[in-house]
């Protein structure tokens, strides 16, 4: 079991794990909130809304990245050191990541269940401003993929991960798991309270949850950050390729 879950050391400072909380406030709160206001007069136009959301996950990434930067930059130093050891791993956990989602849809699929809502919510971001991100890509495949395989992972990674996982995993690994399963239940939440549609959203959090989980479990498996990070901008460009071509 000591070989599956193993335990960590890799973790942020506090000083950037509290610095995370207010950027909380800032992503999933007061930058939506901005939003229809910024893009007042857009929301109905598909071709030039979607710009409003690939600029939400460009600003978010940037911003994390601004953020975790000297540890990102630590972290790095690693992976260098073994990069056949970490990309084994990334290759693993992708394959795990988008084999769960193919399981979990195709089945509901053969027993009756309707999935076209639930595949409306892949690629993984970190939360909708004005379009699904299955939208996002229909609209604007090339800066779509890009916004969700580059930035979105980012901002999930030091939004969730870094900030929900890692500090508790250090400890208590198998809290950790759970924490991750709380921590990301919130932004659709807020997202309900802000738009309702509680069905449509919370299929959100059900279909990205095993990703998330998985996700998680590399960052234990490897005790790295970038594990995580790259796996899911990996398991975005995998999505988002297949969004464009299965015919639902």
């Amino acid at each position: 079991m000591e070989k599956i879950f193993p335990s960590t050391t890799s973790k942020p400072e506090k000083i950037k794990v509290f610095a995370l909380i207010p950027s909380w406030i800032w992503v999933f709160v007061l930058f939506p909130m901005f939003m229809p206001f910024i893009g007042l007069g857009l929301w109905e136009q598909t071709e030039l809304s979607v710009w409003l959301e690939i600029s939400y996950h460009v600003a978010n990434g940037l911003l994390m990245l601004w953020l975790m930067f000297s540890y990102f930059k630590e972290e790095w130093f690693m992976v260098s050191t073994a990069l056949s050891h970490y990309l084994k791993h990334i290759a693993l956990t992708a394959g795990l990541a988008v084999g769960a989602e193919v399981v979990l849809l195709g089945a509901l699929h053969l027993f009756g269940f309707d999935i076209t809502g639930m595949l409306e919510w892949l690629p993984v971001v970190e939360m909708t401003i004005s379009q699904t991100p299955r939208l996002l890509i229909d609209t604007e495949p090339i800066y779509g993929a890009i916004a969700v395989s580059v930035f979105a992972p980012i901002s999930i990674c030091a939004l969730f991960y870094c900030l929900g996982f890692a500090p508790v995993c250090y400890k208590k690994p198998f809290l950790a798991y759970l924490c991750i399963a709380v921590i990301t239940l919130i932004p659709p939440i807020i997202d309900i309270l802000w738009r309702g549609q509680a069905e449509f959203v919370l299929i959100s959090y059900l279909v990205r949850l095993p990703i998330h989980l998985l996700i998680c479990w590399s960052y234990q498996k490897t005790d790295n950050v970038w594990t995580p990070l790259i796996s899911l901008a990996a398991v975005n460009l995998l999505t988002s390729i297949a969004m464009s071509v299965v015919p639902f």
